[in-house]
């Protein structure tokens, strides 16, 4: 076995509405021979659901500690695991897939950089108030603050490859998210706002301003700008394929529907078992009622609120 392989563990985290999206994640891997060992931060998730994500081998479960901010804002504690045994560590989001081996990029060419994605033009609602507001943060609670952003943008961090040896600066990310975030904060809060992307915004702001932080990698490779056969897919906006197909994950079929088969084919799941819009005989319909799909679930968030309250 290439020693590269296993020199990464995967990290991940999802409530219960993410079980599914974890469950893909860690299949997808496993289908494309990826072998690492994988860590899942959990909460709210059945007993059923666990079997089958433990059931693809090499899998620890980890159940998050209350909190009322978003599962995310837990990402660096997860990463910190004492328990991580490898010498570099892979955050995947849990509503994403690996499409063929990408063992090669789940380890770093240099220990002192970390693999992230930086916005490339930065994006319009990118503002210079954001990074005002980012120095003076890294300043006011990190002690100190370069007097200008080593990087003109903000970072995209649904996939992170950093090594362990920046344990101390995961645990700064950590402190930073409860320094800047409020208590209850979602997984994105108001636009405008100079934490728009919460835990994400975060690292950003360290990465751009923290004197001591990691260098962010020059060419990111993950997003298959390198080989279009081996990349992380990364289905991004609600609801997820396992929620309900939208316009935009309806390119993302081709990735997800390989890796349910597999699923079924090794009798992690029975056919009966699946979400209905991963149920291949309700495909048609579900790509047909795509470009609804962000107003139904709009509706249906709204009446969870409502009757919650």
């Amino acid at each position: 076995m290439d020693e590269r392989k296993i020199s990464t563990t995967v990290v991940t985290a999802g409530d219960r509405a993410f079980a599914w999206g974890a469950l893909l994640l860690v299949a997808s891997m496993r289908r494309n021979g990826m072998p690492h060992p994988v860590v899942v931060g959990t909460t709210g998730w059945t007993d059923d659901m666990k079997a089958k994500v433990l059931s693809l081998g090499g899998v620890t479960l980890k159940e998050l500690p209350p909190s009322r901010q978003c599962v995310t804002c837990q990402k660096p504690m997860l990463m910190n695991l004492d328990e991580i045994g490898t010498d570099w560590v892979c955050w995947a989001d849990s509503d994403g897939a690996f499409v063929g081996d990408c063992s090669e990029w789940l380890v770093g060419d240099d220990p002192d950089e970390i693999i992230i994605r930086k916005y490339s033009p930065p994006p319009d609602d990118f503002k210079p108030a954001t990074l005002d507001t980012w120095r003076r943060d890294v300043e006011r609670f990190c002690g100190a603050a370069l007097p200008e952003s080593r990087y003109p943008t903000r970072m995209n961090a649904p996939f992170i490859v950093v090594h362990r040896k920046w344990r101390t600066f995961l645990e700064r990310w950590q402190r930073q998210i409860g320094n800047v975030l409020p208590s209850d904060v979602a997984i994105i809060m108001k636009h405008g706002s100079p934490y728009f992307q919460t835990d994400e915004s975060v690292l950003g702001s360290l990465l751009c301003f923290d004197p001591a932080a990691p260098k962010v990698v020059d060419v990111y490779k993950a997003n298959g700008s390198v080989d279009r056969s081996r990349y992380f897919a990364h289905f991004a906006y609600n609801p997820k394929p396992w929620q309900m197909w939208n316009s935009y994950s309806l390119k993302w079929h081709g990735v997800v529907a390989p890796v349910v088969d597999w699923l079924v084919e090794k009798g992690v799941v029975k056919p009966c078992d699946l979400p209905l819009p991963l149920k291949k005989g309700w495909w048609p319909l579900c790509r047909a009622a795509a470009p609804l799909a962000p107003w139904v679930w709009r509706g249906i968030k709204l009446k969870r609120k409502v009757f919650k309250a």
